[in-house]
């Protein structure tokens, strides 16, 4: 992982191919069904729900990094990372206000750091690449969680590596609650009507193992998608209404999700929590890491599958015979839902607002401006630098950042850290499928598009460890499309401690 290309460089993969019908299991554009989905579905996996212990009003939880397997593939045992188990992680839960703890304790046998995506918290404790955790060591970070309700997730940060542990399993969700959503009458029974959905893809060897080949232009993307770390699931339903918790866990790939039938939903949450209102789509997008809560509705005994259909704009790239073909096009089905019993009640009428607060936007008035240029590996052209802290943020205030995607044919979006921001546009691009709405941390950017963001930040100087921004395409994270700023009290200069030191 330390081969750097030049900011102008561009990787010729295969043509993009022309999208196929979705067969009944799953295709990618016409060819074969991914290993797996030859067999019957299994039972959605539901990853434990893990609200840790309440001790001295503190809520404390433990987790282990670990080697493991896993029957990815029915009939296969597959070696694995997993959080406190075999593949992927428990999903945390804890409310807003309160104190967390979490040990973390690394049982592999190489460096590691668990980053909390979307959480609002000091830079020590954020888990980026400065926090390692050392074979047999334990990090033990603690913050006060003060933000709105939201789906959030942990996953690793480690510097060049961080594909590559993600690939093999570390991964799982942290739920936050508060009043408001508690208040709205929203499904909220874990693992009944309130369902976590973790989308990932790999590629396997002939044996089943995970292929762990990195392409120069693909990284990690793979032909096999999972679902909560299975190839072909189903999720018999007990009631009528379903809130569904999606989160795209893939390093490279983006899903244009929607249903079998093109039924309508509402998407009631964005990366950050709640939107002001429901909004009805028939289909959603979501790039690596990103999230949305949605609200479906099913009848009695009826089926319904959960797919991924593509973009027939291939999300601006070229489709010409040397344009690299990042999979926008593809279509798999993902997860097989049957409706409950005739006996399920029907559900209550959805609320018409969720949170008003979200329908605000930062006072932007004398705000700081910042530009941010995209290209290949490069954040203004430049790499990362472990040592480098690219700018500081010496006040409380809201900034506007302007991103933009430079190249012509790659995809690449925009995550950071220890904030939240909304989107005020996004131009240069005719792909209106960008999902922009309510409060965000990541955002995709379609070649050519610039998209300006309101950003908050929470507010925890510390003049010596920074947080990073990036893009959270893996493989362009890893190679160093990322950089580093630091949230400092008004006067203090940066002082951060080299890695090496």
């Amino acid at each position: 992982m330390s081969t750097r290309f030049s900011r102008r460089t561009f990787f010729r993969g295969a043509a993009v191919l022309l999208a196929g019908a979705v067969a009944a299991a799953c295709t990618r554009n016409g060819q074969p069904e991914p290993r797996g989905y030859d067999a019957e579905p299994r039972p959605l996996p539901i990853p434990p729900l893990y609200e840790g212990e309440l001790i001295d009003g503190r809520r404390r939880f433990q987790v282990t990094t670990q080697a493991g397997s896993a029957e990815i593939l029915p009939g296969i045992v597959t070696t694995t990372w997993g959080f406190s188990g075999g593949h992927l992680g428990p999903t945390f839960r804890a409310h807003r206000g309160e104190d967390v703890t979490v040990d973390i304790t690394n049982e592999l046998d190489e460096m590691t750091t668990i980053h909390w995506h979307g959480m609002k918290l000091p830079a020590w404790a954020d888990g980026g690449p400065h926090s390692p955790i050392e074979p047999g060591a334990t990090w033990t970070p603690e913050w006060t969680v003060d933000q709105p309700a939201a789906t959030l997730w942990y996953h690793p940060h480690p510097h060049e590596r961080t594909a590559l542990h993600c690939y093999r399993g570390l991964a799982g969700m942290f739920l936050l609650d508060d009043e408001v959503t508690a208040g709205l009458g929203l499904p909220e029974d874990y693992g009944v009507d309130d369902i976590p959905v973790i989308i990932a893809d790999v590629k396997f060897t002939a044996d089943g193992q995970l292929d762990e080949e990195i392409d120069p232009t693909f990284g990690l993307l793979g032909d096999t998608p999972l679902v909560n770390g299975i190839t072909n699931c189903r999720f018999q339903a007990t009631t009528r209404r379903l809130r569904v918790r999606l989160l795209n866990a893939a390093g490279m790939r983006f899903h244009h999700l929607a249903f079998s039938d093109d039924r309508p939903f509402h998407v009631i949450a964005s990366d950050s929590g709640l939107l002001a209102a429901p909004e009805e789509v028939d289909s959603v997008l979501l790039g690596p890491a990103e999230r949305v809560e949605i609200i479906v509705d099913l009848e009695p005994g009826e089926e319904v599958t959960l797919r991924s259909v593509g973009l027939d704009n291939n999300f601006g790239i070229p489709t010409g015979e040397n344009s690299p073909d990042f999979g926008f096009q593809d279509a798999f089905n993902l997860l097989q839902i049957t409706g409950p019993g005739n006996d399920a009640p029907q559900p209550p009428e959805l609320p018409g607002e969720l949170d008003p607060a979200a329908q605000a936007s930062p006072d932007l008035r004398g705000a700081p401006r910042r530009e941010f240029v995209l290209n290949t590996f490069e954040i203004n052209g430049r790499l990362m630098d472990m040592e480098r802290v690219d700018f500081v943020i010496d006040h409380r205030g809201p900034e506007l950042w302007t991103v933009t995607n430079e190249n012509a044919d790659w995809p690449h979006n925009f995550h950071i850290h220890d904030a939240r921001f909304k989107v005020l546009s996004l131009t240069g691009t005719d792909v209106a499928e960008v999902t922009t709405s309510g409060w965000k941390d990541t955002v995709a950017l379609p070649p050519g598009s610039t998209a300006e963001l309101a950003v908050e930040f929470g507010w925890h100087p510390d003049n010596t460890m920074p947080y990073m921004f990036h893009c959270h395409m893996l493989l362009h994270e890893d190679m160093g499309m990322m950089g580093q700023f630091m949230v400092v009290a008004p006067g203090q200069e940066p002082d951060l401690v080299p890695m090496s030191e």
